[in-house]
């Protein structure tokens, strides 16, 4: 039976819940989701208790939560909290309070297990195998080695957002001399803290993958600095010099000039400064080329575990980061699987045996095997139009296991299967493709559009094509149990894009 979960992630500087449902399939969807900052760890200092009106400030945002999971009809609620409360002297005491005004029990998590979550809900939906992940919160910093695809090493730091702050940057920060000063202690402190983290030698050059919201906020900045077509900040992905410059930017402004950056939001501009030194300076100690910016963490990764375990799964992720983003789009979309996999082995079967011709390696390769599994999801929104519905739908649907670029080709793609006059501009995305990636999507659209063709009535009829290539001309040959007449006539009418694209005539029996 469906199933709806609520995941409460209490941080030290925001609580934040998500509401996902599980359904009978075993695909799953998010329903809702809400942050609130609360400032828990706010003015903790040396004795290490929670202050008063923090404690209120969590308080309330908790019981605005619990009438929206209430209003969801959820399930089953988890709640975690995380370093401010972990680090608490007056821990118990507070457990108590939100159990007695909220009814929640929440679930202390170390610093270890925080690590773990992120892991969890980074590998599972961003198609990597070796980086260092980093989680900086309100009060702790988590630092994750990935080898494989495989957690190999963990460790948390108590320094976060609000912490490395009220320890190093005082309110009177203004001037630009002045910020550098204290940016620059502050940088100086956590390039020590990363100097007694022996593994971290063993990861020089990785890739680094950024958790929580301070981090994301260095994608905000350049996202608002290009003009970056796409909504989602998933996946995002920034290199060194762009780090650096995002990262100068918010560092040599006072606090309360922040709040102008595009990008900065102004409920955490007073603490981004000191925010963003972690990742920083590991990416300078990693001498890392590129970030990437994860939307996904602890709260995911506490999902992904309860999920995978309530459907069977033997292992905390899955095999393949891509496959399983697109089987669960296609049943979130209730699309024709047993179909879209036709389309997709009949194109893929195009791709290969028509390599000569187009010359196309495994990347290009991966962009026509998403396509044609998503190709018929914009029949979710109505059969009219479907293709610019779903060049839509695979915009805004997080794909994960595809970069931004493969995205957009992707969308492309799907939204040309049906005729190559599909309006949409390519240089309004020119920012990811250009016009050689442009023409490599009308060759990949049409080899989607002939594989369908080839499935017109949906019955998988036609069991598989024979391409022969000669010196003027491409010939097919359909393996059919059955007359293919109808089949071969709706492909047919692809020959004269067909002989523009390959310069060949096409000639279907």
């Amino acid at each position: 039976m469906d199933q709806k979960f609520a995941i409460i992630d209490l941080g030290s500087n925001s609580i934040r819940v998500i509401i996902m449902k599980v359904y009978q399939d075993g695909s799953y969807k998010m329903l809702d989701q809400a942050k609130e900052m609360v400032r828990l760890s706010e003015k903790m200092g040396d004795e290490n208790t929670l202050k008063p009106l923090a404690i209120q400030r969590t308080i309330s945002a908790l019981k605005l939560f619990k009438k929206l999971i209430e209003a969801h009809k959820v399930d089953k609620v988890i709640t975690v909290a995380t370093a401010a409360v972990r680090n608490a002297a007056n821990q118990q005491f507070f457990l108590d309070k939100v159990k007695i005004e909220t009814g929640y029990e929440f679930t202390v998590i170390s610093g270890e297990d925080e690590g773990y979550y992120d892991y969890v809900g980074v590998i599972n939906t961003i198609d990597i195998d070796n980086c260092v992940i980093i989680d900086t919160g309100g009060a702790s910093t988590e630092f994750i080695l990935v080898e494989n695809r495989r957690m190999k090493n963990v460790v948390s730091l108590p320094y976060g957002a609000v912490v490395l702050t009220e320890k190093f940057q005082p309110k009177d920060d203004n001037g630009s001399d002045r910020c550098k000063a204290i940016q620059a202690s502050t940088e100086e402190f956590m390039q020590k803290q990363l100097a007694n983290i022996p593994w971290l030698e063993q990861a020089k050059g990785l890739p680094v993958v950024g958790v929580g919201g301070a981090i994301r906020t260095l994608a905000k900045i350049d996202k608002k600095k290009i003009g970056f077509p796409l909504e989602s900040l998933h996946n995002y992905q920034l290199s060194a010099d762009e780090v650096t410059a995002a990262y100068d930017k918010v560092a040599n402004t006072s606090a309360e000039d922040r709040k102008n950056i595009p990008g900065v939001s102004k409920d955490r501009a007073d603490i981004i400064a000191a925010g963003l030194v972690p990742v920083k300076s590991l990416m300078d100690y990693l001498q890392s080329d590129k970030l990437v910016i994860s939307g996904n963490g602890l709260r995911e990764g506490v999902f992904f575990k309860a999920y995978l375990k309530a459907c069977g799964y033997k292992d905390e992720i899955v095999e393949n980061v891509l496959i399983h983003s697109i089987e669960n789009t296609l049943k979130n979309y209730d699309a024709n699987i047993t179909h879209s996999y036709q389309v997709q082995k009949l194109a893929l079967s195009l791709f290969d045996q028509l390599k000569k011709l187009h010359d196309f390696g495994d990347d290009i390769r991966k962009l026509l095997y998403a396509s044609a599994l998503l190709h018929d999801i914009g029949m979710y929104v109505d059969y009219y139009n479907h293709h610019k519905h779903g060049f839509y739908l695979v915009l805004n649907s997080r794909i994960n296991g595809l970069t931004n670029k493969e995205l957009v080709m992707c969308a492309f793609i799907v939204g040309m299967h049906e005729n190559e006059d599909f309006k949409q501009n390519w240089k309004e995305y020119e920012l990811l493709i250009n016009k050689s990636d442009y023409e490599v999507i009308k060759k990949l659209s049409l080899f989607v559009r002939i594989a369908e063709k080839l499935d017109r009535n949906e019955y998988g009829s036609i069991e598989d094509v024979v391409c022969y290539i000669t010196d003027d001309s491409v010939q097919m040959m359909v393996k059919s149990n059955n007359s293919p007449d109808l089949e071969i006539a709706a492909a047919m009418k692809n020959n004269k894009t067909f002989e523009k694209l390959f310069d060949k005539e096409l000639y279907i029996v």
